[in-house]
């Protein structure tokens, strides 16, 4: 069985990143979008990485940025996975060379496998709530049942509303490679709860692996 990949998203400062490791995170997603209430600028993305360890893997995520905006960010590290949770067509996504996962907003209605195959080349795909009002970040849980019976070419992490009292139900219906947590796992909008951020990853890892 494959050890479960859980990437904590929405880091702000420091402190958050290293307790998220310290508990056993596997990635740590940076939102570079201007209007995400977890926005964080390039220079503060830089000074964090540099304190991380080689293995974690660290994620900048944009929405309908534009390309050189996505590339002046990717200057900060040549480690740094993109992360594109808007509407961007899977040329764009390719354009920066370097694996990236692209986040898909399920509503129900999508064909997923005809997704799956138009971003066959990502590195891994994100199932997330679909919200009108937001991209990503709205703590709300889609209809699970919905990827029971889709069968995706490319992994991909489960996203949305999750929180440790809820990983379970999603582990057992879902056969996803991962998960992804923001505001499950927060005090505040910018601020990680420590005792929720440790609850989350051990309950993934005794359900998941």
């Amino acid at each position: 069985i494959m050890k479960l990949f859980i990437k904590i998203c929405g880091i702000t400062n420091f402190e958050d990143a290293k307790l998220a490791i310290s508990f056993g995170a596997d990635a740590l997603g940076f939102m570079m979008y201007e209007k995400s209430p977890r926005m964080i600028n390039k220079k503060e993305v830089s000074k964090i990485i540099r304190k991380l360890p080689k293995e974690i893997t660290k994620v900048m995520v944009f929405v309908n940025s534009s390309s050189s905006y996505v590339r002046s960010c990717l200057e900060v590290s040549s480690s740094l996975i993109p992360q594109f949770h808007g509407d961007e067509s899977p040329e764009f996504c390719c354009s920066f060379k370097r694996p990236f996962i692209k986040a898909i907003r399920v509503s129900g209605k999508e064909d997923l496998e005809k997704i799956s195959k138009d971003f066959s080349k990502s590195w891994m795909l994100l199932l997330d709530s679909y919200n009108e009002d937001s991209f990503g970040g709205s703590g709300k849980v889609f209809n699970w049942n919905y990827l029971q019976k889709k069968v995706l070419s490319t992994p991909f992490l489960l996203a949305g509303g999750l929180t440790s009292s809820n990983i379970e139900k999603a582990l057992s219906l879902v056969s996803c490679k991962g998960l992804d947590v923001s505001s499950g796992v927060e005090s505040s909008p910018r601020k990680k709860d420590p005792k929720k951020l440790k609850r989350f990853i051990d309950t993934a890892r005794r359900f998941g692996g």
